[in-house]
């Protein structure tokens, strides 16, 4: 998940939401609030500096306001993606499955649903167009677009119901 992912997820977004704004894009309303930024007080020179830095490094403190703004979010379309590369092979994936689980009809939906799963999350961890902006990567561990967190990735599941 990106940064813009995080935000959603904090105000108890449900996976499904997350992932549609990912797959289609969109914009979203981050309301105005405090932030603290640390800054490096040179005491040789009576300086702030003018680059922000880490609350560890950090021997000024200011409070700031930051504005309500909008972020847009560009379309990351894993889903789609992933079904028109993968849907062409799953009729003769279920024919072989079938026959290997002597035509076992749950226990190979079952494993096609594990397929399918995998599949999609691969296609989650291998997007990488559009990348992150420079400022979500400061944020995020890594530079994948879609996984920050591992929230939607491990979010996907699927159910096989009479």
């Amino acid at each position: 998940l990106s940064l813009h992912d995080a935000l959603l997820i904090s105000d108890g977004t449900p996976a499904p939401m997350v992932a549609a704004v990912n797959e289609f894009g969109g914009t979203i309303d981050i309301p105005e609030r405090t932030q603290e930024i640390h800054f490096k007080y040179n005491e040789r020179t009576d300086e702030v500096g003018h680059r922000f830095v880490r609350k560890a490094k950090s021997n000024f403190t200011q409070t700031v306001v930051v504005p309500a703004h909008k972020i847009t979010v560009p379309p990351r379309p894993f889903f789609r993606s992933m079904i028109a590369a993968k849907s062409p092979e799953w009729g003769a994936d279920i024919a072989k499955l079938m026959k290997a689980n002597e035509y076992d009809a749950e226990v190979t939906l079952k494993q096609m649903g594990e397929r399918i799963k995998g599949q999609l999350q691969e296609s989650i961890v291998d997007l990488k167009d559009p990348p992150n902006k420079a400022s979500t990567l400061k944020h995020k561990a890594g530079s994948n677009p879609l996984v920050d967190t591992g929230y939607m990735l491990n979010s996907v599941d699927f159910e096989v119901s009479e």
